[in-house]
């Protein structure tokens, strides 16, 4: 009988040795969820951009207008940088500039060269502008502090898609005459441009500063113009 006493008292000791054993061991809790706040409030998507353009490297005998409008859409994706209030933007767009003159665009088939002609003082027309349009792909730099104020710089590289220029107004050949055409043989255009840009605002808008690095004509064969703009910028989307 004591025998058999010793014994479940031994056994019950090890087991509560056992027991004591494994609750030592610290439980495991699972982390808590963080939850981050987002950096950025507008995403840019969807860019307009309205300017008016200063054309660099005109003849001096050319006069033209003071108000040269223009317009660029983009349509560019936002990739944010984690954790960060920066991001790269890259799209599509469409630039259009134009330039009111008192000149027109002409072709010299001996020298090879589009040339400037001065329209004569005392002939009345309405208006003689060039049209310039290229489609492009824009690469920005992006930065959005979070109370709104952002700035983007960037650069485009594009396709010249057109050049023309339409006139209004009385014949220069014959004044008594009405003559309206569209000069659609604007030779020795360049095919492509690059111009780099910069955008400062808040929020959904902002000033809009470009400038074209490469002209409108190939090298000694048309006059070595280019635009630069000045103009707002609204970001949709």
């Amino acid at each position: 009988m004591k025998r058999l006493f010793l014994t479940v008292v031994m056994i019950c000791c090890c087991a509560g040795s056992l027991l004591t054993a494994q609750t030592s061991e610290t439980p495991y809790t699972a982390p808590k969820d963080t939850v981050e706040e987002p950096l950025v409030v507008f995403r840019d998507r969807f860019v307009i951009d309205f300017y008016h353009t200063f054309w660099m490297g005109m003849p001096v005998e050319v006069k033209h207008m003071k108000f040269d409008p223009g317009v660029n859409f983009s349509a560019i994706w936002d990739f944010k940088i984690k954790k960060k209030p920066i991001a790269i933007g890259l799209g599509i767009g469409l630039s259009y500039y134009t330039q009111y003159s008192n000149a027109l665009l002409q072709y010299d088939k001996t020298s090879d060269f589009m040339k400037y002609y001065v329209l004569p003082p005392d002939l009345k027309y309405n208006h003689a502008v060039m049209n310039y349009l290229s489609v492009n792909v824009p690469v920005e730099f992006r930065y959005r502090h979070s109370n709104g104020f952002k700035v983007s710089i960037g650069a485009r590289a594009g396709w010249v898609a057109l050049i023309n220029q339409e006139y209004k107004g009385a014949n220069p050949s014959t004044p008594a005459d009405t003559a309206m055409y569209k000069n659609l043989m604007i030779n020795n255009k360049m095919k492509y441009n690059v111009d780099f840009y910069l955008r400062i605002g808040w929020k959904f808008v902002d000033l809009y500063y470009c400038y074209q690095v490469t002209p409108l004509f190939a090298d000694n064969k048309g006059p070595k113009i280019r635009p630069m703009s000045l103009g707002i910028s609204f970001s949709l989307f």
